[in-house]
């Protein structure tokens, strides 16, 4: 069986507090680009309040972004399905008192 290895896309976003520009990257790996700059979703990949900067599909645009707007924070997700099972480990491992 074939798997459908899908391009990576990266996203420079900024959200803006009290005239401070604060800029993030994150890396998508199984996601398109029409779902990153949907405004419809129920849950955006990307904060309501930020405002895409750059977007560029392949993995070059990783190294270029990072250089060209000095951010170290990257945040890499696979899908939704990840994401959100993350999020329920997290919720669960504070129950716990981990």
């Amino acid at each position: 069986m074939i798997k459908n290895m899908k391009i990576p896309v990266v996203v420079v976003y900024k959200i803006t507090y009290r005239k401070k520009d604060k800029y993030y990257l994150k890396v998508f790996e199984n996601v398109y680009v029409d779902d990153i700059i949907t405004t419809k979703k129920r849950k955006p990949l990307i904060p309501d309040e930020a405002t895409i900067v750059e977007l560029g599909v392949g993995s070059t645009f990783e190294e270029k972004y990072m250089k060209k707007y000095e951010t170290q924070r990257i945040t890499k997700i696979d899908s939704q399905k990840k994401q959100t099972l993350n999020e329920l480990q997290s919720i669960v491992n504070k129950q716990r008192g981990r």
